[in-house]
């Protein structure tokens, strides 16, 4: 039996909006600036979502280092961490990848792509796009780390190819 895979262009993950300037003015985040003041949205995945995903001692502490680093950085942008936009992802894998190896890049990319699926799977948050995603369809920072996650996608995929004709 044969599994479907993922696409690894991130456009087709995407749905209907593959840009920022496909989603009409009224879906944009920024308009919900009010609604998330003071609330910390990143904790409030974290403890429903992320933490469960991981079972080896440290793993709650990777996660808040990579949201401790992420909800920073959208704090020297004057936005809320959970209304980012492509170009705030962008500015923030670039500082990343000059600090640190694609592999960790990528893992506190993935944490904060896993943040913004989790907003738009829930009812309670306006979220319709996933701007982490479009940075990778349109950034030259982010599609290297996304470059990165499909390598290491594809090296899987033929590993376990492997094992199964052996």
């Amino acid at each position: 039996m044969t599994h479907p895979k993922k696409s690894l262009d991130p456009a087709d993950r995407l749905g209907v909006y593959k840009r920022l300037s496909d989603v009409p003015s009224r879906y944009r985040l920024h308009h919900h600036a009010e609604a998330y003041e003071s609330r910390d949205t990143w904790q409030e995945f974290c403890e429903e979502y992320e933490y469960k995903q991981g079972s080896h001692d440290g793993y709650e502490a990777e996660v808040d280092r990579a949201g401790s680093d992420w909800k920073n950085h959208m704090a020297t942008s004057d936005r809320h961490h959970a209304l980012a936009t492509p170009e705030d992802v962008e500015a923030w894998c670039a500082n990343l990848l000059a600090d640190k190896s694609e592999r960790r890049t990528y893992d506190y990319w993935l944490r904060v792509n896993r943040f913004y699926d989790w907003l738009q799977w829930h009812s309670e948050h306006p979220h319709v796009y996933n701007p982490v995603l479009m940075a990778a369809v349109v950034g030259d920072a982010t599609k290297r780390v996304w470059r990165w996650k499909a390598r290491q996608n594809r090296q899987s995929r033929a590993e376990y190819r492997r094992q199964k004709d052996e």
